[in-house]
């Protein structure tokens, strides 16, 4: 059973300009999903609308077969669906230790060990950390989390082509392990080889397929 359904899913700016419409797209836990396509196409306010950051203008997201508004989108946030952001997202101020336990306060150091923190850079400041490191924290920061839904936006693109194979794995890894479902949003096919189903965005049109990059790449 789908974990995450977008039903009838209609999204526009203005009338006449439709990013997509009556999208149904089914998303099951355990699975990695990759969305590829240009910008513009509509990857990142898919991503918006099923992490209840924005509304639809029609149609529906559902977790666990009820409509996210009945949940309440905040609530919805909070409790079934962690973020990982390009930008990372930490609180500058804190340590990974401390970011982590802003979404489960018991949460123990074993998770940023995972991830490849040492434990000297689990008590550093973030500011302190690099590109990388700090990717790792946002990761371990949404693996920690009960939520279990993974969304995440162009994770690797502030990160050097090793770093973000590197960050990738352990995403997919950990989050395989904990039966998560993850979404993530990317330009990369390099990405995407990691990738149970990539769903391609184009014109308005999403194909959906295996994790077979070469041959999505000429399809289009």
């Amino acid at each position: 059973m789908a974990v995450l359904e977008a039903k009838d899913l209609t999204y526009y700016y203005f009338s006449d300009r439709k990013v997509f419409e009556h999208l149904d797209l089914e998303f099951e836990r355990g699975k990695v999903y990759v969305i590829l396509g240009a910008s513009g196409s509509g990857k990142t306010t898919l991503l918006s609308l099923l992490g209840g950051l924005d509304k639809p203008k029609g149609g529906a997201v559902r977790f666990d077969g009820r409509d996210i508004t009945e949940i309440g989108l905040e609530k919805y946030r909070r409790s079934c669906v962690s973020f990982i952001f390009q930008n990372y997202n930490l609180i500058d101020y804190m340590t990974p230790r401390e970011n982590v336990q802003l979404v489960d306060a018991h949460a123990s150091d074993e998770t940023l060990l995972q991830v490849g923190l040492t434990p000297e850079e689990i008590s550093r400041n973030v500011l302190k950390l690099s590109g990388g490191q700090q990717q790792r924290v946002a990761i371990a920061r949404a693996l920690a989390s009960s939520a279990p839904v993974i969304l995440a936006d162009e994770p690797t693109g502030n990160l050097d082509e090793d770093t973000a194979q590197d960050v990738v794995e352990l995403l997919v890894e950990k989050a395989r392990a904990r039966d998560k479902c993850v979404i993530i949003v990317s330009h990369s096919p390099k990405v995407a080889e990691s990738a149970d189903v990539i769903l391609r965005f184009s014109r308005g049109k999403v194909d959906v397929g295996g994790a077979d990059v070469q041959e999505q790449e000429e399809s289009v």
